[in-house]
């Protein structure tokens, strides 16, 4: 009730106070209710579909709301044609988001699938140090092999950070140097590659896990001070990405390097004078790169005035993670390339990652009728969360995979071939994980 009442006075400020329409209001409002349900969910269950709909809102709604206000000309169409699609799909997304964890009893009580995940790994210790073992041949082919399948090199990696939770809840002596161990090469990696979006969302992730498995949940203020931790951590990626990267990318993937002296004289000049962090430059690029307004938005000023509609071409993108790369040459890339080319003027280059977002592919391919598209979409990522604690009841220890299942989800800055792909292809290499493994009894 106290946040609902929050919300509701955090409404009544945007529009009275602030001046702003009635869609821009619910934008503002809208996310920072889904902000205090998460939190609150924090430690209290596995707050992962709660952090999925406060990023996509942040997004999607908040971002882009407050920039009508501040900077309207930099937006690429009126504020009520854009909230007009944006905030039912978004609305409709949340509810498929939602809808079967609210139906089925095994969704409510998380703490005691991790106690099961627990009660599994006791007195096996031996899988966690085969997952960071394979999480470190991962890692080294990724690095050293770019061109690498990512069958082969970026899934296995990802048992790096599942093996954190393996032996932090086997209980395992050497749970510290491993943690230790882990940050040390996600930090080596993000100062090689300048990508520091994998260190902010696994950190995060492995937070919001090992939180999850605590008997007591945790009070107001450590909360809060998690979350300020997490907001700084962000604007000092923020600020000092840019730099960093100027310095160190050329203008291909291929021509990147890393420079550990420039990383900690930058992270150095930060911490000396946190002022900077605030500077107006650094905070408007933070708060820009949260705007999928700008995507969306472009999007719907150049469909279907200039580029018909796909009429659902995405979809045939929910068959390409079948079919391997050597059997299809031109299979297209994820990363939104060509999306952002054919259906935004916005400017794209081989160094940007910028994407439509599935709530934008729905518009490009359906018009208003991606509003539904965006409740199917919701729909599968919340089924595919709620099976996973299914297939635990039979297999506890599924659970703890659901950070690595669902990573290429955490955020609206993306495509569907890229959220399908990463989460079928990550369920295909657990199978095989499985399976391989129980051949040489280990235990997953």
């Amino acid at each position: 009730m106290k946040r609902l009442l929050t919300t509701l006075v955090l409404f009544w400020i945007a529009h009275v106070i602030w001046e702003g329409t009635f869609l821009e209001s619910i934008a503002f409002a809208l996310p920072l209710y889904l902000f205090f349900t998460f939190i609150d969910q924090i430690s209290r269950r596995i707050a992962l579909l709660a952090c999925i709909a406060f990023v996509a809102a942040l997004e999607i709604l908040l971002v882009p709301a407050t920039t009508y206000w501040l900077l309207p000309s930099s937006m690429p169409i009126e504020s009520n044609t854009y909230f007009s699609y944006a905030l039912p799909a978004f609305s409709l997304f949340y509810l498929g988001l939602i809808a079967w964890n609210r139906t089925t009893a095994a969704a409510a009580d998380h703490q005691k699938a991790i106690q099961s995940a627990i009660d599994a790994l006791a007195n096996n210790q031996r899988a966690g140090i085969v997952l960071l073992l394979i999480g470190l041949a991962g890692f080294g082919v990724r690095t050293f092999v770019p061109g690498a399948p990512t069958f082969v090199s970026y899934i296995p990696s990802y048992c790096l950070y599942i093996s954190v939770l393996y032996n932090w809840y086997a209980r395992s002596p050497w749970r510290w140097p491993i943690i230790g161990l882990v940050v040390f090469v996600l930090g080596a990696y993000t100062v090689r590659e300048g990508m520091f979006g994998e260190l902010f969302f696994w950190l995060m992730l492995l937070t919001l896990f090992l939180m999850a498995g605590r008997t007591t949940p945790l009070s107001g203020k450590v909360k809060a001070l998690f979350v300020t931790f997490a907001f700084a951590l962000l604007l000092l990626i923020q600020s000092l990405k840019a730099e960093y990267r100027h310095n160190t990318w050329g203008y291909s993937r291929q021509e990147r390097s890393g420079n550990a002296g420039l990383m900690g004289e930058l992270i150095a000049d930060r911490l000396s004078d946190p002022s900077k962090l605030l500077t107006p430059i650094h905070f408007y690029s933070s708060f820009m790169r949260f705007n999928q307004g700008l995507m969306i938005g472009s999007a719907m000023a150049k469909v279907p005035l200039h580029e018909p509609y796909a009429n659902g071409e995405v979809l045939l993108s929910l068959m390409h993670p079948f079919v391997p790369r050597f059997l299809w040459a031109n299979k297209p890339q994820t990363g939104g390339y060509e999306n952002i080319r054919r259906f935004t003027s916005l400017p794209q280059s081989e160094n940007t990652s910028i994407n439509l977002s599935p709530l934008g592919e729905g518009y490009v391919n359906f018009g208003y009728g991606g509003i539904l598209f965006a409740l199917g979409y919701g729909l599968l990522l919340g089924y595919a969360f709620q099976l996973v604690f299914q297939l635990a009841t039979t297999r506890p220890t599924l659970v703890l995979w659901l950070p690595m299942l669902f990573v290429g989800c955490l955020t609206m800055e993306t495509d569907l071939l890229s959220t399908w792909g990463s989460l079928l292809n990550n369920t295909l290499f657990l199978v095989t994980l499985y399976w391989l493994l129980g051949r040489f009894s280990v235990r997953l």
